[in-house]
Parts: C-alpha cells; structure tokens; sequence
C-alpha cells in the first residue's frame, strides 16, 4: 500500500511539473485594421470561420478606424498538454467579461466556468446551450475569438496558478465567513482539444467597437425584417388551417397585432422523425393558406428538425448521405455535404419557400 501511494506520488509530482514545460512561442500578425491572429499547431479540418464561410467585410472595417493593440501580446501565453492548447488572458482586478454564447442568467461571466457545448438549456448557465460562441469581450476594450468548433472549457478569472502575481486570500473554510470553491484570480485560461487552432483578438477602444469588427470579420450579419421582431404566436401540434384561420380572426376581433404565425410538427404528415410535407387532412391546400395568410399581413413559420423519415419524398435521395446511426427511426443527411445540401434545399424551396413561407424554426438540433 505505501509503495503505491509513493507511486502515485511521484507520478502527481511530474505531471505538476511537466504541465508547464511544453509552452509555445506565438506570433501575432495583423489580418485586418484592428484584427490580429496566430495559429497553434495543425488546424483541424472543420472549424467554425470555414464552416461559416465568412469572407470579412475590408472596407468596412477600414472604416472602423484603428489605434493599435490596448493589450500587450507577450501577456498572453499557450501550452500544449494532454492533447489540448492551452491559452491563458491576463485579467485586471476589475475586469468584466462579455460573451461566450447564450447565456440566460448570467452577463458578466467573472468568475464563471464554462464548458462550450451544444445542449439544450439546463437551468444553469455553464457552457452548455443552443448557441455557445468562443468569443468573449473584455470592457477594458479588447475581444478574442477562439476558432474552434471542439467543445471548449474556459474559466473566467476562478483558477489560480501557483504563479500568480494577484493570489487571493487564503480563508479557513472553518470558521471564514467569505470562503469561496473558486476563488478569484488574475486569468481567464480556455483549454481546447484538438491538434490545433486560430485565435484572433479585436482591438476596441471599445467594447460597441470590439462587436463591430468581430460581426465585419465574420462576414456582416444581416439586419431581421421588421415583421421578424413583431409579435408572434405558435399553434398546439394537431392545428389544421380552419384553427388558424379561426384564432387568428380572434386576434383581429380584439385588435392585437400579430406578425408571425408558427406551426408546430402537426403541420407535417408525420414528424419525429420528418417527412416536411404537408398533412392532406390538416391542411389540404397549403398554397391557399399561405396565400390567405400573405393576404392578412402575417408570415408563416414552419417547425421541423433535421431527421428524415422512411416516408418522405426526399428519403431515397439523401439515404447514402447520412450517418449510420438514425434519431427516433430517422435518417440524419450529412449537412455538411454539398450535394446533400443541394438535395435539402432544393426541396424545401418546391414545398416552402416558393409557397411564401418565411422561416423555420429548427428544433432538436442541440444534441440532448
């Protein structure tokens, strides 16, 4: 028993001193005004800019001005260990952090930790969310953009170093009224797996200007329709057109206004997995309602998830373009695949959009 322990021992002991010993030298260069990047390691064949394809916006962010780097670069270190880059930031004691994804209970994420995963919302905010993001902003007026699409743990100012030049107090857990299980420190230090990576980091001096290079680098974005930020209502799963139709004569009655109407999987002859046709009985002539809709003011908006039933039209056509394993009996297309992207697409167009239906809302896609 004591020769294991010692045994365990001196293996704790090497892996404490060889975390350290494998830093990296990074070298930054400008990419555009206001926009610096290096690389660590071998980049991965998927990552979040290419399958973006973002193309930054130059002149834009020309536009934008530029004052140089409010941040010392050499401040900034990265290690590989245990087959992951690690990155550390250095962190003012006042320091705010921004960003990381959609979070829905926390804005400032000091004193967070977080694991960037595609889930559903559990309750709490840490990491795992419809929509987590590697970018972060600091008010001091700088942002970092880590371009990774792997699942990315990142602790925000709550993860001390023995080497760190602020170490917080050290409380008695016994009798300390303010003992905290992460207490705060001078780094905010993201740990991503994977052979390698970007980061990029955007020069301010504020935070409004940090966002605006980021959104320009990553292509623009796009400014929603009006109708898009109006009021809008979802129908229960079974609706036909004559419920519709009806409830919405209830919203008029009462002078409510109403932009949107979404409807929920009923809509198709079957769902989970999709067929993404129209059910003949509850709504026999989806061209008639979309137009009678149209004609009212108000757009339609059709629930679906990406799992294709045996039942679909489409079926046969994306079968050899999807993974091995089915979600509820359903196929699952490999959407990263041009031809099956041209397949999709060319089918929604026939059975949507040339109807004059103007959005989706895309469900379980958050791998829960």
């Amino acid at each position: 028993m004591m020769r294991y322990l010692i045994s365990l021992l001196l293996t704790c002991v090497f892996l404490s001193v060889s975390y350290g010993q494998n830093n990296l030298t990074l070298r930054w260069e400008k990419v555009a005004p206001g926009i610096w990047k290096t690389t660590i390691g071998a980049l991965e064949q998927i990552d979040l800019l290419r399958a973006a394809g973002a193309k930054p916006r130059m002149n834009e962010l020309s536009a934008l001005g530029e004052n140089g780097p409010n941040f010392d670069f050499k401040q900034i270190e990265a290690e590989r260990f245990d087959g992951k880059t690690i990155l550390r930031f250095p962190l003012l004691e006042d320091e705010k952090i921004y960003g990381l994804g959609l979070n829905f209970k926390t804005v400032n994420q000091r004193g967070k930790i977080k694991e960037l995963h595609v889930d559903h919302f559990g309750g709490d905010d840490n990491g795992r969310t419809h929509a987590p993001v590697p970018f972060f902003v600091s008010d001091k007026g700088y942002g970092v953009f880590l371009n990774s699409s792997r699942y990315i743990k990142i602790s925000v100012g709550c993860i001390v170093r023995r080497d760190a030049k602020r170490l917080p107090p050290v409380i008695d857990r016994n009798v300390g009224e303010n003992w905290d299980a992460n207490p705060p420190s001078d780094v905010l230090e993201a740990a991503i797996p994977g052979s390698g990576m970007e980061v990029y980091i955007f020069e301010g001096p504020d935070m409004l200007k940090v966002v605006q290079r980021f959104n320009l680098f990553c292509g623009g974005g796009f400014i929603p329709p009006k109708w898009g930020l109006g009021f809008s209502y979802r129908f229960p799963t079974l609706s036909s057109d004559k419920n519709v139709v009806s409830e919405i004569e209830q919203f008029q009655k009462h002078n409510f206004p109403l932009s949107v109407i979404g409807l929920e999987p009923g809509w198709q002859s079957m769902s989970y997995p999709c067929t993404f046709e129209w059910d003949k009985n509850r709504f026999p002539n989806p061209v008639k309602f979309v137009n009678e809709m149209t004609e009212k003011g108000i757009h339609v908006n059709l629930w679906l998830n990406p799992y294709i039933s045996p039942k679909s039209s489409c079926y046969e056509k994306l079968k050899q373009l999807s993974g091995s394993h089915l979600v509820w009996n359903g196929i699952v297309p490999d959407y990263s695949l041009s031809k099956a992207q041209d397949i999709f697409k060319n089918f929604l167009k026939k059975e949507h959009v040339d109807l004059g239906i103007s959005g989706y809302k895309m469900d379980e896609v958050d791998g829960f």
